[in-house]
């Protein structure tokens, strides 16, 4: 099996990420992320598990996250953005969780399956804390990179997100249909900072003080939101 990654097509546009739990949830995001062009660690205890998604994933070790010496030989700390994806094993998405950020990892992502798992890693200091039945695997790859503020996928290849607009279209008369045109994303509602949503329409301006609605393919949107 070909690996997914393509540095040609990099449409998530971050540093490497390791994800910590390769189950459902974090094979599902590292697939994502791999999809997009970024380079993915992916780390488990189980040794099978490892085996079956290093066929796809740029790396892929067996260890032992709950102990901290194991995650430095893993060389945890030359990562900016952690998941942790283990979420059925309680004490070890905790350990693993306080591990890296005694580590002083920048961005900790975990995922919770109940509201006290969600609770204590936030009181640990998690700074993103992911809830399944909120927060698919997809729908987080694309938050990762800190452009869009909120992602659905509402069909197969077609999405809709929340962001700032990006330059390409600040301070223009805007043309909606030649958005369209060029960028292949349908522009679909704008907030002022004083405001309600309202329909995006040709002939208006926008600001980077607004939020816009804008709706396409997950690489046409990636691609939007850097323009």
């Amino acid at each position: 099996m070909v690996k997914l990654f393509n540095p040609l097509k990099r449409t998530i546009d971050i540093p490497p990420v390791a994800v910590i739990g390769l189950g459902r949830f974090g094979a599902s995001l590292a697939g994502e992320l791999m999809r997009h062009g970024v380079e993915v660690l992916g780390i488990d205890a189980v040794d099978r598990t490892v085996r079956e998604q290093s066929v796809v994933l740029s790396d892929a070790l067996a260890a032992d996250t709950t102990d901290p010496e194991a995650l430095r030989q893993l060389g945890i700390t030359e990562f900016e953005r952690v998941v942790v994806a283990i979420g059925s094993h309680l004490e070890a998405s905790i350990l693993t969780a306080s591990n890296l950020i005694e580590l002083e990892i920048k961005d900790i992502w975990a995922k919770a399956d109940s509201d006290a798992h969600a609770r204590i890693l936030t009181q640990l200091g998690v700074h993103h804390v992911i809830r399944p039945e909120r927060d698919t695997g997809r729908r987080v790859a694309h938050l990762l990179g800190g452009k869009f503020q909120d992602f659905a996928e509402i069909a197969e290849d077609y999405g809709v997100t929340k962001l700032t607009p990006p330059g390409c279209v600040q301070g223009v008369t805007l043309d909606v249909a030649e958005v369209y045109r060029q960028r292949h994303v349908q522009l679909i509602a704008v907030r002022t900072a004083w405001g309600e949503w309202e329909p995006i329409r040709s002939g208006q301006q926008l600001s980077g003080s607004d939020i816009i609605v804008v709706a396409g393919s997950p690489e046409a949107l990636e691609r939007f939101s850097g323009a």
